[in-house]
Order: structure tokens, then C-alpha cells, then sequence
């Protein structure tokens, strides 16, 4: 059978031999760390993870209550950038008015005393404008003529009510004084979808 254990004889062996004084601690510190591996460490793991979540709600909750506190001024603001874009889309071409421009660019230089045979509409190019495409439209047109129609014609490019740019070749007058180059005026088409939802 079993021998009963008996505290005060173990005390006796424990004072003779200290390996077996030592049992007793090595025995609690092994549960000790135990515990702490088993119990404790996972649930400070878990609960860091569940503070940086907080932290993170908090900032977001920050950030919320800033808009809130700041919302006439961000009303403001959206009242202005729909003005600012109205506006501009008024200065643009929708894309099926193309032939507008055409015709437009055409009387203008009429208008100036240039006498054009044809407009010729170039490729479109793509353009970024923030999250906006939109479409640059060169047309070009030979030019023959004085200094006085071409100042006449770009003075008026520059009053159109549309936007509209000009990129010309260096001026060199020919030997009689005049001047024969390409002019390419050019626009920008936005969809027709854009200017609608003004």
C-alpha cells in the first residue's frame, strides 16, 4: 500500500537534503509559468488586439465628429464646387456639338477677313481632369493673310464665349509680307452626360 505522507517527516528530509527542499518551489514555479503561458499571456495578446480596434474606432469616431462639428462649412464648400463646375461646363462643348465648333471656328474667321476653303478636324485626344474625362478637339485651317487678321482673329478666339486655344507655328512672313501657316484652334468636348446632370 500506499505510505500516508506525513508532513513533519518530509520537513526532516527536506533540512537533511536540500534537492528535496527545492521539489516543492521547482513544482509551484512550473505551475506558475504554466498558468501564465496557459491563461494569462493570450488574453494579454487578445486584449492589445482589442485596444488598437478601440484606438482605430476612436479616431474614426474623431474624424466623424470633426465633419459634423465643421458641416456648414463643408456645405460651403460643395455649394462652390458646384458653382465652380456649372461654370465650366458652360465654357465646354458638349460632344455632339462638335460640328458647332466647326462651324463657329469657321465664322469667327470669316468674321476676321481669313478666307477658309475647309476646317479639318483632327483625332481627339483624352484628358484627365481630376475624375472627369473629357476630350481635346483640334481643328486646323490654312491661313494666308496679314498680321492684322490673324490679331483679329486670335483677339476674338480669345472673347468666344466657349474655350478655345490656338497653337500656331512660329510667324514668318513670306516675301510679300504675308503670312501662310496652319493654324490649329482646339476645344474641350465634355460627354453630353455631364452637362446634362447640371
Amino acid at each position: 500500500m500506499a505510505e500516508e505522507f506525513s508532513l513533519t517527516e518530509w520537513l526532516k528530509k527536506a533540512k537533511e537534503d536540500p534537492k528535496v527542499a527545492a521539489q516543492p518551489f521547482l513544482i509551484i514555479a512550473a505551475l506558475a509559468f504554466g498558468g501564465y503561458k496557459g491563461l494569462y499571456a493570450p488574453k494579454v495578446a487578445e486584449l492589445l488586439k482589442e485596444d488598437k480596434k478601440i484606438k482605430g474606432i476612436e479616431a474614426n469616431i474623431k474624424k466623424l465628429q470633426a465633419a459634423v462639428d465643421n458641416i456648414e462649412d463643408i456645405k460651403l464648400d460643395i455649394e462652390d464646387k458646384k458653382s465652380a463646375f456649372s461654370k465650366s461646363v458652360k465654357l465646354c462643348y458638349r460632344k455632339s456639338e462638335m460640328t458647332s465648333f466647326l462651324r463657329r471656328v469657321r465664322e469667327l474667321s470669316s468674321q476676321a477677313g481669313i478666307p477658309v476653303k475647309s476646317v479639318n478636324p483632327q483625332p481627339l485626344s483624352e484628358l484627365k481632369l481630376g475624375e472627369a474625362a473629357v476630350e481635346k478637339f483640334p481643328v486646323t485651317f490654312s491661313f494666308s493673310g496679314d498680321l492684322v487678321q490673324l490679331g483679329t482673329f486670335l483677339r476674338m478666339i480669345e472673347k468666344e464665349e466657349k474655350l478655345t486655344f490656338v497653337s500656331m507655328p512660329n510667324l514668318k512672313p513670306n516675301a510679300s509680307g504675308t503670312f501662310d501657316l496652319e493654324l490649329t484652334p482646339t476645344t474641350v468636348l465634355i460627354p453630353d452626360e455631364m452637362a446634362v446632370d447640371q
